[in-house]
């Protein structure tokens, strides 16, 4: 069940989906890994963001980055792991289950900023 994946999503929307738990699987499936992809020019995120949900970066034969085909069309730079992505929501939301689409981007800008989780 991959069809969250290669698309743009709204962050806003994109982060509902992810609070929901509806981006991963019961047992380990490699289909549900992904990356997401920003614009280039954005270093904070805001809800109305227009992200790409997409497969993972790839290292090739001389360890370089190998990004998705679409991702170098939008001209857009890797943004979040799932991993990263999924625990700063995980995070916030097991602190604050109400928390707002709002604080939880501040809390994966804080993240990005400074490696390190921003409690609520």
């Amino acid at each position: 069940m991959q069809y969250f994946k290669n698309k743009t999503w709204i962050l806003g929307n994109f982060i509902t989906f992810v609070k929901e738990k509806k981006d991963r699987s019961q047992n380990y499936n490699i289909d549900y890994y992904y990356d997401i992809y920003i614009p280039n020019d954005n270093n904070q995120l805001f809800p109305e963001m227009i992200v790409y949900v997409g497969n993972t970066v790839q290292i090739g034969e001389d360890d370089n980055e190998i990004y998705p085909v679409e991702v170098i069309k939008m001209n857009f730079d890797f943004g979040y792991s799932c991993d990263n992505f999924q625990d700063v929501i995980d995070l916030a939301t097991s602190q604050n289950p109400t928390v707002s689409i709002t604080k939880l981007i501040e809390c994966l800008n804080y993240y990005n900023e400074n490696d390190t989780f921003l409690d609520i």
